[in-house]
C-alpha cells in the first residue's frame, strides 16, 4: 500500500465513508507508517477545532461580501492571452478542414485511377488496401452520410 494512495484516502477513512475493504486497507497502513498515521492525527485535530466552531453564527450578508471579493479578485485574460486563443482555435479549425479536403481528393484521385485502369485492378487494389473487409454502412449512419457526401451522392447501396 502507497502512502499517497492512503493519504488520498484518509478523509473518506476518518469519515467511515470508504468501502469495508478499503477501510481495512487503509487501516493497516496505518498500523506500520508513522507519516500517514500524523497525518491522520493532524486530520482529527482539524475536526475537532471545527466541532467547537459550530455554534458560531455567520455575520450578516457573509456570503454577499464573499462573493464580491472573490469577483473583485477575478482579473480579466491579458490580450495576448486571448490573441493567443483565438489563433489556436481558428488554426485547428483550418486544419481539420483542410485534412478533410486533402483526403477528399486523394480518395477520389485514387477512385479515378483505379477506375481507368479497369475492373480486375480495381479488386486487386481494394484487396491490397484492405477495403474489401469492410461492410455496408447502415442506413443514416454518420458514415453513411459522409460516404454519400464524398462520392457525391452516387452510392449503388
Amino acid at each position: 500500500m502507497k502512502c499517497h494512495w492512503v493519504q488520498k484516502k484518509i478523509s473518506a477513512y476518518l469519515d467511515s465513508e470508504l468501502p469495508e475493504e478499503e477501510m481495512k486497507c487503509v487501516w493497516e497502513h496505518l498500523e506500520h507508517c508513522g507519516e500517514c498515521k500524523a497525518e491522520l492525527a493532524a486530520l482529527y485535530g482539524v475536526v475537532d477545532i471545527l466541532r467547537t466552531l459550530e455554534g458560531m453564527d455567520v455575520p450578516p450578508y457573509f456570503i454577499v461580501r464573499l462573493k464580491g471579493q472573490i469577483r473583485d479578485s477575478v482579473r480579466p485574460l491579458p490580450l495576448l492571452q486571448r490573441i493567443r486563443g483565438i489563433v489556436v482555435s481558428t488554426a485547428t479549425a483550418v486544419a481539420v478542414v483542410a485534412s478533410l479536403f486533402m483526403g477528399n481528393q486523394i480518395g477520389r484521385a485514387l477512385f479515378r485511377s483505379i477506375a481507368q485502369t479497369g475492373e480486375s485492378t480495381v479488386s486487386e487494389t481494394s484487396s491490397v488496401l484492405g477495403l474489401d473487409t469492410f461492410e455496408e454502412f447502415p442506413d443514416n449512419s454518420l458514415s453513411d452520410i459522409y460516404d454519400e457526401l464524398v462520392s457525391g451522392g452516387n452510392n449503388n447501396g
